[in-house]
């Protein structure tokens, strides 16, 4: 999948410079304040081939639709002029949309980057300690880390440490500082300027990563406990104000039909509460729990 998404970027980063060659780097600088997330997002593209990108797809959505959309409302209507306006702002709304997606995307994965890592971070910190109590040099840290994918995007950080200095000759401190510089977690930052003062002091790497674990294993404890306070709360809410209140609207309206008449009515409300909104509502519960789980 990951592949897959690399791939994609690749072929419409090509596309879009061969479509504009070099005629939107001028107009790059407004886009600005994508730069910090995108660095942060794991997008394997420079800042400027996502401008690119983002204005070659909106412009390519607005262009397709807006010659479909003509032929639609020129039809629909039998008014050539009346189409084409109607497809304009129907395509330009599109193409909006699309350009909003592109301009807050960075930020997304960022965000969600930021939860795996905070997610996996008091277990990694651990397996950190381990590997720098056994007396292994502090580039292992990194290079074990990497290794071990089961962390996810630390694991990725990790490598990304070790690619620094292994591949391309950075010292081990400068590396740990551009990674803290990129990565969305601010707790996972905090772990890698604190590793890099303790390694460039020469004080004892495993003692900090053993207490930084502990101290990270205590919040993840405390969010556990959170969770399942809300998880009980939720599941009160569920079963009292949806399953319980779908009963009683499936037997309410069952006696309204019987006195007041409306069958066929109150059988298709009945139809889409429980065949609709119940599977709906349950669903929503479900990605709503699975967002909240630490």
């Amino acid at each position: 999948m990951k592949e897959q998404k690399k791939s994609l970027w690749i072929v419409l980063k090509n596309i879009s410079f061969l479509f504009f060659k070099r005629s939107l780097e001028p107009y790059t600088h407004y886009f600005e304040s994508i730069r910090p997330d995108l660095l942060k997002s794991g997008i394997e593209i420079g800042f400027i081939e996502y401008v690119y990108v983002t204005i070659f797809v909106t412009f390519l959505v607005f262009l397709s639709e807006f010659i479909l959309f003509s032929i639609i409302f020129t039809i629909l209507f039998a008014n050539m002029i009346l189409g084409i306006l109607f497809s304009f702002t129907t395509s330009l709304f599109t193409s909006l949309i699309i350009f909003f997606f592109f301009y807050i995307y960075p930020s997304i994965e960022a965000g969600k980057r930021k939860k795996k890592i905070e997610d996996a971070l008091p277990f990694a910190t651990t397996y950190m300690a381990t590997i720098a109590g056994s007396g292994a040099p502090n580039i292992s840290v990194f290079k074990l880390l990497a290794d071990f994918k089961e962390y996810g995007e630390i694991s990725k950080e990790g490598e990304k440490i070790y690619r620094d200095v292994s591949a391309f000759g950075m010292d081990l401190s400068g590396a740990i500082r551009k990674t803290a510089t990129r990565t969305p977690s601010t707790l996972f930052k905090e772990l890698l300027w604190g590793m890099d003062t303790v390694i460039s002091t020469g004080a004892n790497l495993s003692d900090y990563l053993h207490d930084k674990s502990r101290s990270y294993l205590q919040e993840y404890k405390r969010r556990l406990q959170n969770y399942s306070s809300t998880v009980s709360l939720l599941m009160e809410v569920y079963l009292t104000v949806i399953l319980v209140g779908s009963i009683f609207f499936v037997i309410m309206t069952s006696l309204m039909s019987m006195f007041g008449g409306g069958t066929g009515t109150i059988l298709l409300m009945q139809f889409f509460v429980v065949f609709f909104g119940l599977p709906f509502v349950s669903i929503g519960f479900i990605f709503l729990l699975k967002g909240l789980a630490p």
